[in-house]
């Protein structure tokens, strides 16, 4: 016959704080009396908190809330360490808060008790607690450490940091693209007014000419002020990006392909992104 495979035992064990902030250990005979927390096998079809509630109970009478899984840690080579009558344990420790300190009753578990905090109990030597207690406790030190009221603070803060240049940023955003929808009734007025100087059979020295000029000059610089910036189109090389292709061109010449050939309607920037694409006609090469 092959020999029967052995698997580790579950242990809880639980750290339990009092409203001082103080730590309850006890000195276990089980762990040749060395400091450990509470804690023992967890029971067939118990949970974990329910084995943890019972053993609080049995071990120290003591009633607990807020309870926490803060490790686990696998014990190997715990042979002649503890009469548990395993090599190797799995702790699953956890952290609590008692409500009635001064009921503490202890059973056969533990010889004496004391309450210290992490701090405290971290000036002992190391030799004085069962396997991975003292670990555990400098694990304690740094989870405290980490949710200190002023690393609580300094968290807070930079949170409230980003959140200001979170909303700065989308403010700027929303400055610069607020006038978008303004410009879509307003640009084809301007579209407008350049038709009508391009079609116009009148001279330059005519005032009703100049005129149209030179208001066509003040909305131009005035969108210029806004952002607005018109796409370049003829002469330069189609691009899907800013422009949109109506209809082609037929061309021999090989420097002329895919290049803008006329501009239907312009194509306008608003702070760089693209509000209308230009219609333009392509030039394609033809063999």
């Amino acid at each position: 016959m092959s020999e029967e495979k052995k698997y580790p035992k579950v242990i809880v064990g639980v750290f339990i704080f009092n409203e001082a902030g103080e730590v309850l250990l006890i000195r276990a005979p089980r762990w040749q009396n060395k400091y450990s927390c509470i804690g023992r096998k967890v029971e067939m079809a118990e949970s974990i908190t329910e084995a943890l509630i019972r053993e609080i109970k049995e071990e120290t009478n003591l009633d607990v809330n807020d309870i926490k899984l803060i490790n686990v840690v696998d014990g190997m080579d715990l042979n002649g360490t503890n009469n548990y009558g395993y090599e190797h344990l799995i702790f699953l420790d956890h952290t609590a808060v008692c409500n009635n300190q001064n009921e503490i009753k202890l059973n056969e578990e533990g010889e004496e008790y004391e309450w210290l905090h992490v701090d405290k109990w971290l000036e002992k030597d190391e030799k004085e607690f069962a396997p991975y207690v003292y670990d555990q406790l400098k694990k304690l030190k740094e989870t405290k450490a980490e949710d200190s009221i002023e690393h609580r603070y300094k968290r807070a803060l930079a949170d409230y940091q980003n959140l200001l240049k979170q909303t700065a940023k989308e403010k700027e955003e929303f400055t610069k693209y607020a006038n978008e929808q303004l410009l879509y009734q307003i640009l084809p007025i301007y579209d407008n007014l350049k038709m009508v100087i391009a079609h116009s059979d009148r001279q330059e020295h005519d005032s009703w000419h100049e005129g149209v000029v030179h208001v066509l000059k003040q909305f131009k610089n005035t969108l210029s002020e806004f952002g607005v910036e018109e796409v370049k189109t003829v002469g330069e090389k189609f691009d899907h990006n800013t422009m949109e292709a109506v209809s082609s061109e037929p061309t021999k010449d090989h420097g002329r392909d895919d290049m803008v050939a006329k501009e239907i309607k312009a194509g306008y920037r608003l702070n760089g992104k693209i509000i209308m694409p230009a219609k333009v006609v392509v030039y394609k090469l033809k063999i």
